[in-house]
């Protein structure tokens, strides 16, 4: 991370940089009613000349064109290219702070990559829309607006990377988009009570040192009551160094899932396995007992996803993977894993 600076930022006149990446907050619908999410030039440029005519004239924005398609396109590839594109940004210490502009889609798994790696004290708004650049109630605007003003106010240093939509304010660990429709897009799983030590908002270790997603495959499984080992076992073909099974209750797995996870430890130990599970809030531990369950799951070397879910887990697996060597970084990568992970 030399290319970020933790330099103190001129609060007079906040220069916010504005990172696009497509998405709904710059599409447009055509004939039919198919929402297009992507050729957003003109639709930035729409979008910044009426973000600057409500902002504070003390407030200077300006737009980096990062990427320009639909977020259900991303995936490792385009998550280092955000993280190389804000690390890039923050070079400047003119910079106050910036602003992702996302789909919805996959917003949950780049808000992760960049706080793994977000070290600098100047926050990082990321935000998105619900309804496309050309709807008469667009929410983008409010959106942008809020995730402008949040990334130029100095009270929002330390917070490390912030999902912004629909008024809410959500800190990037724990978080995922929990409606389809609703402008209240994302919710965050986290406790109801602070842990105890430091507050949950400086509970947010960072790498390192740069992870790179690409060409490190992480997949995560769904075993649903009754599944077998079938999709399992083609990841592990597939050349899969980590596993996200996203199991039932706390994180407890299937009989035949359980069986193949028990085979793996032994032939496969170079292959990490973590458990979450379908249900939307609440931890992930190992709890029960039995083939399975989580404490004889743990017992085997699998990990247990606490409040993340697979989404944010397998990103954060697929970083620290990408920071060890094949096979012999398979213990590190258990032994760092519950340093990374929310509320461990």
């Amino acid at each position: 991370m030399d290319r970020v600076t933790s330099v103190e930022t001129s609060t007079d006149t906040p220069h916010v940089v504005i990172c696009t990446t497509g998405g709904t907050i710059t599409a447009s619908t055509v004939p039919g009613g198919a929402v297009v999410a992507g050729d957003s030039a003109a639709a930035t440029q729409a979008m910044l000349e009426g973000l600057r005519s409500a902002l504070p004239a003390s407030i200077r924005v300006s737009a980096r064109a990062v990427l320009d398609a639909d977020s259900s396109t991303f995936g490792p590839a385009e998550w280092d290219g955000l993280v190389d594109a804000v690390a890039d940004v923050l070079v400047d210490p003119e910079v106050a702070g910036v602003v992702v502009a996302h789909g919805t889609d996959t917003l949950e798994e780049t808000v992760m990559a960049l706080d793994l790696h977000h070290s600098d004290p100047r926050p990082v708004a990321v935000t998105g829309a619900q309804l496309p650049a050309d709807h008469p109630e667009s929410d983008g605007p409010a959106n942008l607006l809020d995730a402008v003003l949040l990334a130029a106010d100095p009270v929002s240093r330390g917070l490390g990377v912030l999902v912004v939509l629909g008024r809410a304010i959500l800190q990037a660990r724990g978080v995922r988009k929990w409606h389809t429709t609703e402008p209240v897009a994302f919710a965050r799983n986290a406790p109801d009570q602070p842990v105890e030590g430091l507050p949950p908002e400086l509970e947010r270790p960072t790498l390192p040192g740069r992870a790179r997603f690409s060409g490190t495959r992480v997949d995560v499984v769904s075993c649903p009551p009754g599944s077998d080992a079938v999709a399992l076992r083609a990841c592990v073909d597939a050349g899969a160094r980590g596993l996200v099974l996203e199991g039932t209750g706390s994180g407890n797995l299937p009989p035949l899932v359980a069986e193949a996870v028990a085979d793996l430890a032994v032939e496969r130990p170079d292959i990490v396995v973590a458990t979450s599970t379908r249900v939307p809030r609440g931890e992930a531990t190992p709890t029960y007992s039995g083939p399975g369950g989580g404490a004889d799951l743990a017992r085997r070397g699998v990990l247990s996803c606490g409040y993340l879910r697979s989404s944010q887990a397998r990103v954060l697996l697929a970083a620290l993977l990408s920071l060890t060597e094949d096979g012999a970084g398979a213990a590190s990568v258990r032994a760092q894993w519950s340093r990374y992970h929310l509320y461990s």
